[in-house]
């Protein structure tokens, strides 16, 4: 008999997953923090200077939502592409990473939802041309510590998000073995394909 009950929970549990809903969504933002990671500020042409940091600035991404049926609680998987950049007449500089993520988030009610969730970044790299180079010449790469995330988000509509984050990560140049501090927050909008 205990058998048999353990079977049918464990069917209903399933039937559950099965039943729950899956929502591909799409999301972008800016980014803000982090250690610099140009030796020297950039210098444009006209006299303006610039650093990029190694917790900026423009955030794009995919991902994948499941919200678990009958529960508060769905699961976020994440890629991303996270740049700073900047372009001068006499040169380029681009700081690069392809997060991937995984997050575990709680609704709070139909309009605020709390997560939590690691994220490991990879392909890190330094990319300067022309007066970009800086100390690190042409090209660097980097290697980055598993990260943390907490995030808050508020559903603008059922379709519409904007999510509020902080990320805890850093990284190390496989060259120099200088290691940077790549934490930041974020502010970012998401759409849910619904």
């Amino acid at each position: 008999m205990k058998k048999i009950f353990l079977a049918a929970l464990a069917a209903g549990v399933m039937g559950s997953c099965w039943a729950s809903e899956w929502s591909p969504f799409l999301g972008g933002g800016l980014t803000a923090g982090g250690d610099k990671v140009n030796s020297s500020a950039i210098t444009r042409v006209n006299g303006d200077t610039e650093n990029l940091h190694a917790g900026g600035l423009f955030d794009l991404r995919a991902g994948l939502d499941f919200r678990m049926a009958g529960t508060d609680i769905s699961l976020q998987g994440v890629v991303a592409y996270h740049t700073d950049r900047s372009d001068a007449d006499n040169g380029s500089v681009d700081f690069s990473r392809m997060p991937l993520e995984f997050l575990v988030q709680w609704h709070a009610s139909e309009k605020w939802a709390f997560a939590g969730g690691v994220r490991k970044t990879y392909g890190v790299r330094y990319n300067g041309v022309g007066a970009g180079q800086g100390s690190f010449g042409p090209d660097q790469k980097f290697t980055s510590s598993v990260g943390w995330i907490l995030e808050g988000e508020y559903a603008i509509t059922p379709s519409v998000g904007l999510k509020v984050r902080y990320v805890n990560e850093d990284y190390t140049s496989k060259s120099f073995g200088t290691k940077f501090d790549g934490s930041h927050f974020g502010v970012l909008g998401v759409y849910y394909f619904r």
